[in-house]
């Protein structure tokens, strides 16, 4: 684990010096070790976080035995250790036991194929001079894995794709002096429609984030290539009954959670009580003999959390567990440090935030229930989107839906326009699905932003991304259509990056269990009816809903009887109450109409009419509304006013 930055083929007078001020804009990343590496043309980096093989010997760039081929590497292998006894015996030699030498070899013996075996997250950058001078410039690979759980930022600057940026991190892209800290305004309207910035673009104008699952290469004088190497696998039910599909997923989790457990240094988890954390930590228990498991707990939301779920599932596994006590007024003293550790605003991250700061006092590495909920219907919004294909009175809706859909283009913005849109928003699963996932309707988000507002331009964007990842995405089932979208489109964009930024903040590794192709092919091969009931269910508990049904047979032994029958609470933070009490001083002096004009990006007309209706106390308004707002100008305080500097170098993004 740890950060990778590095210059190809840029102008610069002093790239090892640039590349060292990128590293420490990172060092959070990686406080066990950095490298460096140059070459005619520019120069890499890394800063690491030693989890396996915690010798000097696991320190980077790596090097092949003719010192032709190097690789900087963020992230894990799980599977490494089978792949190293194979290559072995192909004659392949070691000198570390790092999973990384691992990838190294499996470049030298595959080319561009080297991903075919490798299971794990990961962002990999390879440099290859076996085609050109040692010391000049070489041939350099980027990938990042297929589920995207690592992130890789590109940037060319003056859009020329034959100079490149790169970096783990947005922060340490524009502490090169490379790339310019301004705003890209669709990105930034994106992020008041969703709370998150949908990918491949970032909030920063000229930077991309590399799709998962694709690789880039880049040779001097020859195109750019670019290589999809993983799409969604087709959803093909296998004819089994629940017990046999438990069964096998139960074989999965064993395979997945073990994997994920194995390190050189401390690994504990983040327990918070429900089904899928729950799992992790029985499963872990076969592995990890003294294991170290954490809960954050808000006084102000007594009663209402799941910590004496998570005690309990502590004690009866034996735990040496934490429970992170956080109050209103430790919200409001570290909530513009954690903007800023975001990297880019989102309007989640804050509870991991938390709990990676307490666990990293003690472990190296967590690992989370992140996936559960997405691969195995475990969301409200999909109980809506299976009623309303299913019953008619669901149907009825939908009918409704599509005719006030047909009147939205031509109505003006208020009060009339937002019911309309909002009935509009039952017209298919889709568009149900992006409901849930709404903080301001997409319109009203562009008009914020002093964009021309586009209507149908939300739909078409998440069906293009669909149509990128797989196949007949129209011929789901609503079930299936949302663990699609709930994987594909919220995981990756905001779960996932979130959770790396804001545990890598503290220099903790958090691994995902259930983010894992294992998992992946599981869930497109079981029957979408042992996810969730075909019309939803008769209520919000697991067993009248019939929500993670497979999942939760498969763990049946392992979880509390009591847990089918239980209401499903999620991760609740109080937030209306904390921005109403401690932090309305801050909500003023950030979504204040002084602020919000000073900063110039967001409309300040409108950003007051928001605060009115939240004085109101309309539903909504507060959080997700004003939060994401916060976040908004907390994280531009902390990065883009922090880079906003005249440029240091000849090249810089977006200037000609």
């Amino acid at each position: 684990m740890c950060g990778i930055v590095g210059l190809w083929n840029v102008s610069n007078e002093r790239p090892l010096e640039t590349v060292s001020t990128m590293l420490d804009a990172m060092r959070h990343r990686g406080p066990d070790g950095r490298g460096t590496l140059e070459y005619i043309g520019g120069a890499a980096g890394m800063v690491r976080l030693a989890l396996v093989d915690l010798s000097d010997r696991g320190q980077q760039p790596l090097w092949s035995n003719d010192r032709r081929v190097a690789v900087l590497f963020n992230g894990e292998i799980y599977n490494f250790r089978t792949e190293r006894d194979r290559l072995e015996k192909a004659g392949y030699r070691f000198r570390t036991t790092t999973d990384t030498e691992v990838v190294l070899n499996l470049y030298l013996e595959r080319g561009l194929e080297f991903y075919e075996r490798m299971r794990g997250m990961y962002a990999v950058a390879i440099f290859d001079w076996r085609q050109s001078a040692a010391g000049g410039l070489p041939v350099m690979v980027l990938a990042r894995g297929p589920l995207g759980i690592k992130h890789l930022y590109i940037a060319h600057p003056n859009g020329d794709p034959q100079q490149v940026i790169f970096s783990s991190e947005i922060r340490a892209m524009l502490a090169s002096g490379l790339v310019r800290a301004e705003i890209s305004t669709e990105a930034l309207a994106g992020y008041l429609a969703r709370g998150f910035v949908l990918q491949p673009d970032t909030m920063i104008a000229g930077v991309r984030m590399l799709a998962p699952g694709t690789l880039e290469r880049y040779a001097p004088g020859e195109p750019m290539l670019r290589k999809r190497f993983w799409r969604m696998p087709p959803y093909a039910p296998r004819k089994e009954t629940l017990d046999e599909a438990g069964d096998r997923l139960r074989a999965v989790l064993n395979e997945s959670v073990a994997l994920h457990a194995m390190a050189d240094a401390p690994i504990g988890a983040f327990l918070s009580g429900g089904v899928d954390s729950t799992g992790i930590v029985a499963l872990m228990r076969k592995h990890i003999s003294d294991l170290r498991t954490y809960t954050v707990k808000f006084p102000d939301l007594a009663g209402e959390d799941e910590v004496k779920e998570a005690i309990a599932a502590a004690q009866v596994y034996d735990c040496h567990h934490t429970v992170v006590e956080v109050s209103a007024r430790e919200v409001r003293d570290v909530l513009p440090r954690f903007a800023g550790d975001l990297d880019q605003p989102s309007a989640d991250g804050f509870n991991t935030w938390l709990i990676s700061r307490a666990a990293a006092r003690d472990v190296k590495g967590v690992l989370s229930g992140v996936g559960g909920d997405e691969w195995f219907a475990g969301y409200p919004v999909t109980r809506r989107m299976a009623r309303y294909g299913s019953t008619a009175s669901g149907q009825a809706q939908m009918a409704a839906g599509h005719v006030a859909n047909l009147f939205v283009p031509w109505l003006p913005q208020g009060r009339l326009r937002e019911r309309v849109e909002n009935l509009a928003t039952r017209r298919s699963a889709l568009a149900t699905w992006l409901q849930g996932h709404t903080v301001y309707h997409e319109s009203l988000a562009r008009q914020m932003a002093g964009l021309p507002c586009n209507d149908g331009l939300q739909d078409a964007k998440f069906a293009a991304i669909l149509n990128q990842d797989c196949d007949d995405w129209t011929k789901e089932s609503p079930v299936g259509l949302s663990c699609l979208l709930d994987t594909r489109v919220y995981m990756i964009n905001q779960l996932l990056r979130d959770s790396d930024a804001t545990s890598m903040a503290h220099s903790l590794e958090l691994r995902v269990p259930f983010v894992d192709l294992a998992l992946v092919a599981f869930s497109r091969s079981c029957d979408d009816e042992f996810k969730l009931r075909s019309d939803g269910g008769s209520s919000n508990r697991y067993y009248g809903s019939g929500s993670k049904r497979v999942l939760i047979h498969a763990l049946r032994d392992l979880l509390p009887l009591s847990i089918s029958n239980r209401q499903k609470k999620g991760f609740a933070l109080p937030f209306d109450l904390w921005m109403r009490g401690e932090l309305a001083p801050l909500v003023e002096d950030t979504c204040g109409t002084e602020a919000v004009a000073r900063r110039g990006l967001v409309d300040p007309q409108i950003v007051a009419a928001i605060r009115k209706n939240a004085r109101a106390g309309v539903p909504g308004i507060t959080y997700p509304g004003l939060w994401t707002l916060m976040i908004f100008e907390l994280w531009c305080r902390a990065v883009v006013d922090k880079y906003r500097q005249p440029a240091v170098a000849d090249y810089v993004i977006g200037v000609k």
